[in-house]
């Protein structure tokens, strides 16, 4: 450790003092072999990496992130299948890289990512099923990664996502079946990879697009079959981003840029879609191929005259839909 003199003078004479230097390090990483903190396993100070004793390491029951960590890298808790209990990200890491915490399946806890992340890797948590409850991506986090907490079955409560998030990758969230809660996209959101969300069944309640989405990827929501509400502001549509949502029943899209193939199919119990885009940004067939033949159709009334006919076959709209203008735009009945 690193000293400091101070020097005093006393009669002509300096004497120095001896003393320990002010230091503000933080706090070591603690793996424990065993719950409730057992004997400690192994610690390291300072950052993480694969190479710091923890990786493919299946002894490891607990586990403690130090303050001292700033960064957790690559694969640095891969596949370290038994530890349990609750995961807290201190506010000292910034970044969170590729697999860092992959297959690391037993935890049967919360989890907690600090207020200074700004990056969340690829495959970071990745088949992760034990934690449980909500989970906050705070708002320092710009990128979420590909397939970042794809299959993280556990979670019980809603999730939200920062408002300093621009990048949600490709099956970022595919699999997470066991959210009980609302969805909540920040709004600073410009892409939604494929499958982001996909299959997270039990996600429900309103969801709103941000204005700031330029790009919903395919299969991005399918399967999402508890949102009830849905209000797209704006984005790319691409294939059946948002099909198979069978407990959606209001459906708004305003200024989007383009609607591609069968984006709402198999939304079987829809009662009331809003339309504020002319007929034109339905690039694909069949976007609303839904099997009610008893759902209502409202239009901005500047975009009526293009939802004919030849619309209407070639979105598998059924005979028995009306199709009326919205006449109180741009108020939601």
């Amino acid at each position: 450790m690193s000293q400091v003199f101070k020097g005093e003078i006393t009669n002509n004479v300096v004497e120095l003092n001896l003393q320990a230097a002010a230091t503000n390090i933080g706090t070591p990483t603690v793996a424990y072999d065993g719950t409730n903190n057992g004997e400690i396993a192994a610690q390291v100070m300072g950052d993480i990496t694969s190479s710091s004793g923890f990786y493919f390491d299946g002894t490891l029951k607990g586990l403690v992130i130090g303050t001292s960590c700033t960064s957790i890298g690559s694969n640095a808790f891969y596949f370290c299948q038994n530890l349990k209990g609750s995961l807290v990200i201190p506010d000292s890491v910034t970044s969170i890289a590729n697999g860092a915490f992959y297959y690391c399946s037993g935890f049967n806890g919360s989890l907690t990512i600090g207020n200074s992340v700004t990056s969340i890797g690829d495959l970071a948590f990745s088949l992760c099923s034990g934690f449980n409850g909500s989970l906050v991506i705070p708002d320092s986090v710009t990128i979420i990664g590909r397939r970042s907490f794809f299959n993280c079955t556990g979670f019980t409560g809603s999730l939200t996502i920062g408002n300093s998030v621009t990048t949600i990758g490709d099956f970022a969230f595919q699999g997470c079946s066991g959210f009980t809660g609302s969805l909540t996209i920040g709004n600073s959101v410009t892409s939604i990879g494929t499958s982001a969300f996909r299959d997270c069944g039990n996600l429900g309640g309103s969801l709103v697009i941000p204005d700031s989405v330029t790009s919903i990827g395919n299969y991005c929501f399918q399967g999402c079959s508890s949102i009830n509400t849905c209000t797209i502001n704006s984005g790319n549509l691409l294939n059946s981003s948002f099909r198979d949502q069978t407990s959606l029943t209001t459906l708004v899209i305003y200024d989007v840029t383009s609607i591609q193939w069968r984006v709402w199919r198999g939304c079987n119990n829809m009662a009331s879609v809003y339309i504020n885009v002319p007929a034109s940004k339905w690039q694909g067939q069949q976007g609303l191929h839904i099997a009610s033949s008893t759902y209502n159709i409202y239009v901005h009334p500047d975009y009526i005259a293009g939802y004919d006919a030849a619309w209407r076959t070639a979105q598998y709209v059924n005979a028995g839909v009306t199709i009326s203008t919205w006449t109180n735009y741009p108020n939601i009945p």
